[in-house]
C-alpha cells in the first residue's frame, strides 16, 4: 500500500458539508454528532485513477470513506484473472474488519481520481465506543453488502451474460442516480468492457460481442468511457428477469 498524502487543510471537506455522509457511515447523525466524529478523523488524501488504496493481503491498519470517485474491489485469482467484487463510489465503506490486524483479502483501485477520508484502527474503536448509532450503521452495512453478495450470487450462477450485463449496468445506474445524478444523460464510465467482464463472469470478447447488440438493439451504449441507456424500460425488465 503507498502513503496517501494527507491534504492540507484548506482543501479538506468538512463532514457537515460533505455529499457523501448520506451514504456512508456517518448516515444518520445530526449536525453536532458529525462535528465530533470529524475530530477522529486522520486524514483526507487524493488517489489516482490505477492506484491501489490497499491490496489483498495487506494489512492496513485503518478503514476508508470513498468521498467521490470509482474504485473497484477485487480478488486476485490463482490462473492471474480476476474477480470484481463490487465497484464503490462516494459514501461506501472500505476496508473495515472486526479484527484490524488480519490481512485484507481483497484489493481496492481507484479508477477514476477519488477523495478518501481515512479513519485508524484506534479512532474506530473510540467512535464504536463512543455512539451505539455507529455501531447499528455499520452492521446495517455489512448487512447490504451480504445482501448484494447473494443477489449477484444468484445472477452469476443462473443469468445469461445478456441478463448479467444488464443487471451490473442497472445497478450501477441506481447508485449514482441515487447520488444526485441525471442518469438520462451520457454518463462518465471509467470502466472498460473487460473490467465488467470480470464482474459477472465472462470473457471481455463475450462481453464486447454483447455490448454490440444492445447497443444495435437500442437498449444502452456503452464504450468510450460512457454510458448512455437508450431505453431504460428495457434495460430495467432485462436486468430483472432472474428475479
Amino acid at each position: 500500500m503507498s502513503l496517501l498524502p494527507k491534504l492540507p487543510a484548506e482543501q479538506q471537506l468538512s463532514c457537515e458539508n460533505c455529499s457523501s455522509q448520506r451514504h456512508a457511515w456517518f448516515e444518520k447523525c445530526n449536525q453536532q454528532q458529525l462535528k465530533s466524529f470529524q475530530l477522529y478523523r486522520n486524514a483526507q488524501c487524493f488517489i489516482e485513477a490505477g492506484n491501489y488504496l490497499f491490496m489483498e493481503g495487506e494489512t492496513p491498519r485503518a478503514a476508508y470513506t470513498l468521498q467521490d470517485g470509482w474504485a473497484i474491489c477485487f480478488k486476485s485469482l490463482a490462473n492471474g484473472r480476476r474477480q470484481i467484487l463490487s465497484v464503490a463510489f462516494s459514501g461506501d465503506y472500505l476496508g473495515y474488519r472486526t479484527d484490524m490486524s488480519v490481512p485484507v483479502d481483497y484489493s481496492v483501485m481507484a479508477m477514476s481520481t477519488c477523495r478518501i477520508c481515512t479513519f485508524s484502527e484506534k479512532n474506530i474503536r473510540q467512535l464504536l465506543l463512543k455512539s451505539p448509532l455507529l455501531i447499528e450503521n455499520l452492521i446495517h452495512i455489512q448487512e447490504k453488502q451480504a445482501a448484494a453478495c447473494r443477489t449477484r450470487l444468484t445472477y452469476i450462477g443462473q443469468a445469461s451474460a445478456k441478463q448479467k450485463i444488464a443487471f451490473f449496468l442497472i445497478n450501477i445506474l441506481e447508485k449514482l442516480e441515487r447520488r444526485g445524478m441525471d442518469i438520462s444523460q451520457d454518463i462518465d464510465f471509467p470502466l472498460t468492457h473487460e473490467d465488467v467482464a470480470d464482474a459477472i463472469g465472462i470473457t471481455s470478447v463475450h462481453m464486447c460481442r454483447v455490448a454490440v447488440e444492445l447497443r444495435k438493439a437500442g437498449i444502452v451504449d456503452c464504450r468510450h468511457n460512457h454510458i448512455q441507456v437508450l431505453d431504460f424500460e428495457k434495460l430495467s425488465r432485462l436486468a430483472r428477469v432472474v428475479f
